[in-house]
């Protein structure tokens, strides 16, 4: 999950600096960068990934901000941004209205303070 947190938030940056920038797209790999930090941060913590159905393991979205500051993975503003990036995940997958830029890249930097937070300086693999 750490290469996976890794990609997306690279991912992200891409979205927002190409000519066209897809700010619906960058602030959902934005939030998946934080989701999957916090599932390795987790794991590493010692706290499996639940079955959530008979062999599909995941953390479930919504309550992961709270299960990661409880685990001490997130602090109080951690899991505050994680939020943030929750409702910005659904707003760009699923609600008509589309993200700005601005927004987006206000995602891609709450994202990027989780990651490093979580994960520490980013690897040249």
């Amino acid at each position: 999950m750490e290469r996976k947190a890794w990609e997306n938030l690279a991912a992200a940056r891409v979205l927002l600096d190409v000519e066209e920038p897809c700010p619906n797209a960058a602030a959902s790999r934005a939030y998946y960068a934080a989701y999957h930090a916090c599932w390795h941060a987790m794991n590493e913590a010692g706290i499996p990934t639940p079955e959530v159905r008979s062999g599909v393991y995941y953390f479930l979205h919504d309550p992961l901000p709270y299960e990661a500051r409880r685990a001490g993975v997130l602090d109080d503003q951690g899991s505050e941004g994680l939020c943030e990036l929750v409702r910005l995940r659904v707003a760009a997958d699923y609600l008509q209205e589309d993200l700005t830029v601005e927004r987006a890249r206000a995602a891609l930097e709450t994202a990027t303070t989780i990651v490093r937070g979580v994960l520490g300086e980013e690897p040249t693999w």
